[in-house]
């Protein structure tokens, strides 16, 4: 019994580390230059840190409606400065199954956010929106999202 228990637990791990890389926006946000990639005991888990704040960055992956994915279009789309407003002007709520999937990656502090808006399309998950950093304050806007 304490085998396959260890065994579920080893299998859930790996699940939810290597998360970063099954991300469309996987490969970019490793990429960032103020990212920092931490490798694991023998390369099974990864751990992204924002290097300004030192803090760690947690995957988000959540599914809309398409009314609200076109809501998120409008978010991501909005300045900076105008991005608090939109998101308040443009409320969304996540579903169980919808085909528009907001990937985002959010730190512990709120100081870094990066997402990209994905639609399923052709049985897969296509982008619909660049990637979008924020950080300071628009970061902690963004974090929002996530709040609801």
């Amino acid at each position: 019994m304490l085998k396959s228990f260890n065994a579920s637990i080893k299998n859930k791990k790996i699940a939810k580390m290597a998360k970063i890389n099954h991300l469309v926006m996987g490969a970019k946000i490793m990429a960032l230059d103020n990212i920092e990639v931490k490798k694991g005991f023998l390369g099974l888990s990864t751990k992204l840190i924002y290097k300004p704040t030192n803090s760690e960055i947690k995957i988000k992956e959540n599914e809309y409606s398409a009314e609200d994915g076109k809501k998120l279009e409008t978010i991501l789309a909005s300045t900076p400065e105008n991005l608090d407003d939109a998101i308040r002007k443009n409320p969304v709520s996540v579903k169980e199954l919808g085909n528009a999937r907001l990937e985002a990656c959010v730190s512990c502090d709120h100081q870094f956010a990066a997402a990209m808006l994905l639609s399923f399309k052709d049985l897969s998950y296509t982008p619909i929106t660049d990637l979008r950093v924020y950080e300071g304050k628009t970061a902690e806007a963004f974090a929002k999202l996530f709040k609801r």
